[in-house]
């Protein structure tokens, strides 16, 4: 009985211990919504009014995030009119140039 249990067994627990998906690779789904974003995004984009630093702080909160949930938190702060901003300032320049970079 216990034989018979093993490859059970053992297949339960390879299936458990895969390795969870990291972070830092952006899955497609999520590739594929960065670059819709980046076509909604306006081409001639004006400067940043604010300093670059202050800019990526007010659109992602922190720096310590992942690639995927820097993604994430960019395109699902875009404006219908395909821009960024923080309080008043258009950053459009500085989320396009965060998302060609991810």
């Amino acid at each position: 009985m216990l034989v018979k249990l093993l490859p059970v067994a053992l297949a339960a627990v390879l299936v458990v211990a895969q390795p969870l998906a990291d972070d830092d690779v952006i899955e497609p789904s999520i590739e594929n919504e960065v670059c819709h974003a980046l076509c909604l995004a306006p081409t001639n984009l004006p400067p940043v009014a604010i300093a670059r630093e202050e800019a990526v702080l007010s659109l992602l909160g922190t720096n310590s995030l992942s690639a995927t949930e820097m993604a994430i938190r960019l395109v699902s702060s875009q404006r219908s009119d395909g821009r960024w901003f923080a309080g008043t300032n258009d950053v459009t320049a500085v989320a396009v140039e965060l998302l060609e970079a991810l």
